[in-house]
């Protein structure tokens, strides 16, 4: 059973970006990126209409936005996924979790109040744009909805760059071919934040709009000099190009604490030096990563997946599975909060005794 909602499909939230001007190699990009959807598409829909139905009319998909395969979102929330599952009933009635690719935590909070997914994984100041109607939400109206469920770890925006580069600085990236993220992402989002707060703007690089699980080969290639990814570590994406020779691009503490006065969620962090062999430690920004869900779902369901959350069995999942998975503990549940909490996993915190105070903020 624990294996189920592996077989299911994964799928993938659309998304639009600007057309980059080398229009040839883009729309190689795009077409190798919808093959890899369509196939992942169409291999889970088969296995899911074959899987015999132990399940019945009464199961529902638990849909849970994450992001792209070589971050960590993705990872962990398949291990979140599977927890919530493993959790309902043996008779196969209630939810069946799913974890969705998707562009990142825009995306996932639009396919939250949309109705598009169930749950995501979203950035912490992502998720009070959305709720206080701000920044890439402005003037959408049902952004509003999104609710809190927990806070799961801190994650840090990783820009990766070749040795020969010859980038040093943040301000070595201009004229640099780096890879922003996609349209929908919360990289994108806080690359532009960090790019103003160097007096810099997207037009000062060489932009490419890609997930990291589309650089790999043109960073070994050298057509890409570098990518940014907001997320845990250690990333696959940047364990996969340690023998091409990478290192990462500080944001001085100066800088981080002028974004962080500016955006109180986005706080100064650090890559610790050996998280990633022979990269010393970097100074950067970082921000929780929360777990949302809507408002209108309903009290029973956000509190049994709360519940479920923070069993034995999904904790154990969790740490096991992944290497962050080790910081997701019941006693950070609530730091870094930064919208309102769900009132099905508000009254679970309160039978436990948790507290948004205990946990911090």
């Amino acid at each position: 059973m624990t294996r189920r909602q592996e077989l299911f499909p994964t799928k993938v939230f659309k998304t639009q970006g600007p057309p980059p001007a080398d229009s040839c190699n883009a729309k190689k990009d795009r077409m190798r990126r919808k093959k890899i959807y369509t196939a992942v598409f169409v291999f889970g829909l088969v296995v899911a209409l074959a899987w015999p139905s132990k399940c019945g009319a009464k199961s529902k998909l638990f849909r849970i936005g994450t992001g792209g395969r070589t971050g960590v979102y993705y990872p962990v929330g398949k291990l979140i996924a599977r927890g919530f599952t493993a959790a309902q009933p043996q008779a196969g009635q209630g939810y069946i979790g799913v974890a969705q690719n998707s562009a990142g935590s825009v995306d996932n909070v639009r396919a939250v109040v949309s109705g598009k997914a169930e749950a995501g994984l979203v950035q912490a100041d992502v998720a009070a744009w959305a709720h206080s109607g701000e920044h890439v939400f402005a003037g959408v109206r049902k952004a509003g909805a999104v609710r809190a469920v927990a806070s799961l770890y801190p994650e840090k925006l990783q820009i990766v760059v070749r040795r020969d580069a010859g980038v040093r600085t943040f301000k070595d990236l201009r004229g640099k071919r780096v890879s922003i993220d996609e349209i929908g992402s919360g990289t994108l989002a806080v690359m532009r934040i960090v790019l103003a707060a160097h007096r810099m703007t997207e037009k000062d690089l060489k932009p490419v709009y890609l997930k990291p699980v589309f650089t790999n080969e043109k960073m070994v290639s050298g057509e890409l000099q570098g990518f940014a990814m907001m997320a845990g570590h250690p990333m696959a994406a940047v364990t996969q190009l340690l023998d091409t020779g990478v290192t990462f691009v500080p944001i001085i503490p100066a800088i981080a604490d002028n974004i962080s006065r500016q955006h109180p969620y986005l706080v100064p962090g650090t890559i610790p030096a050996g998280v990633y062999p022979g990269v010393p430690e970097t100074p950067t920004v970082q921000v929780h990563a929360l777990l949302v869900v809507s408002a209108a779902l309903d009290e029973t369901a956000a509190y049994q997946f709360t519940a479920a959350l923070w069993s034995n069995y999904t904790q154990n999942l969790l740490h096991e599975g992944h290497s962050q998975g080790s910081a997701i503990t019941s006693a950070t549940a609530l730091q870094g909060i930064s919208i309102p909490l769900h009132p099905g996993a508000g009254r679970y915190y309160r039978e436990k005794g948790i507290t948004q105070q205990a946990g911090g903020q």
